[in-house]
């Protein structure tokens, strides 16, 4: 236990260090057998009884993302850091202890170094790979340096090449996506897309982004495995606040590959011209359900649940709001199964609407 809080508290402390004087360091890219000679500012010999070896699919298609993992062990082993190089692809990051330089996409290095344990264990970094249509075979570099974690680089800390590995380029597209379509009904989007052929296609994430500018996935939908025949797949979401939103589709083969569709953009406008307290979605639930309602005029409103027997067990909105159309969300984690009601009331407009919480 001393040992791993040890670790811990050296760990914090390396990514401080880390994340002030080296994550901007251009001279952390550069060390593999494709664009450099190692990690020469520690030590000038290469040292065999480091082991580095990439570990991913062999193959991709043109466009597809591979996830990789590059291993290292032997070596002094108390921390390890690591770049990797494509000769031809570009470089994605999956975790957050890697690092692109922006002037180099088909590179990634350590953005601090990784503890080793015990100086038996391995370690790696994961990492995504584009392929290009530049060759018939891409090849990806690595270069695996195992440190005394001193913070100074010298001779005692030993680095080592890993095996090129090749990757061979394939031109036929795996899942050949012929339409990507949305339209709008009330405060619903409609989500409509077609596959010409399916290849090893576990299914489809369907993700948006709204004014918070990041994407969410907000649903996934299984693929056929393999198919040649036209195959149709749609999605409704529902109850959206008026506003503009992006969908777009991540394709997602069964080694864990994938790819994303073009973007579509749609925007809600709804005008509400009386009160109208919509079923909460999903229903029954569990844990947590979505409420939404209109409101052609601006008043005080309150949404409140309620148990079986008539007692308020939560109050999810008590105040003034101007006319427009509105989701609340409902979580019942620390509830019981069972029928709840949720009750609207804005002015003269009082509605009362039953929910099934099942777990």
């Amino acid at each position: 236990m001393k040992i791993n809080i040890l670790l811990c508290l050296i760990f914090i402390s390396l990514i401080l260090i880390a994340s002030e004087n080296n994550i901007n360091d251009p001279d952390l890219i550069g060390g593999t057998e494709l664009n450099g000679n190692g990690c020469v500012c520690h030590s000038l010999e290469r040292d065999t009884s480091v082991d580095v070896w990439i570990e991913g699919p062999d193959s991709l298609y043109v466009g597809q993302t591979g996830i990789y993992k590059m291993f290292l062990s032997g070596g002094p082993a108390e921390a390890g850091g690591y770049n990797v190089a494509g000769r031809f692809g570009i470089m994605e990051l999956v975790d957050s202890f890697s690092y692109r330089n922006p002037l180099a996409l088909n590179e990634l290095t350590q953005a601090f170094s990784l503890p080793f344990s015990t100086t038996e264990d391995t370690i790696y970094w994961e990492f995504g790979y584009v392929v290009s249509d530049s060759s018939e075979v891409d090849t990806i570099y690595s270069c695996g340096l195992s440190l005394v974690w001193d913070l100074t680089p010298d001779s005692l800390d030993r680095w080592n090449f890993g095996p090129k590995f090749p990757i061979t380029v394939m031109n036929i597209v795996p899942v050949e996506l012929s339409s990507f379509s949305a339209t709008t009904n009330d405060t619903s989007v409609i989500l409509k897309w077609q596959t010409v052929t399916e290849l090893n296609n576990r299914g489809f994430e369907l993700q948006r982004m709204s004014a918070e500018k990041s994407y969410t996935s907000i649903a996934f939908i299984p693929g056929k495995g393999t198919k040649t025949n036209l195959t149709e797949y749609s999605y409704t979401d529902r109850n959206l606040l008026n506003g503009s939103y992006t969908y777009r589709l991540k394709q997602i083969d069964l080694d864990g590959s994938f790819t994303f569709s073009e973007k579509l953009q749609i925007n809600i406008v709804s005008n509400p011209v009386e009160f109208n307290l919509s079923q909460n979605y999903p229903n029954p639930f569990n844990p947590s359900t979505k409420i939404s309602w209109h409101s052609p005029v601006g008043n005080w409103q309150t949404l409140k649940i309620y148990d079986l027997l008539g007692n308020k067990v939560a109050t999810l909105v008590d105040e003034y709001r101007p006319a427009g159309s509105y989701i609340a969300e409902f979580n019942a984690h620390d509830f019981a199964s069972g029928v709840y009601y949720y009750s609207l009331e804005a002015g003269a407009y009082v509605v009362i609407k039953k929910m099934i919480l099942l777990k």
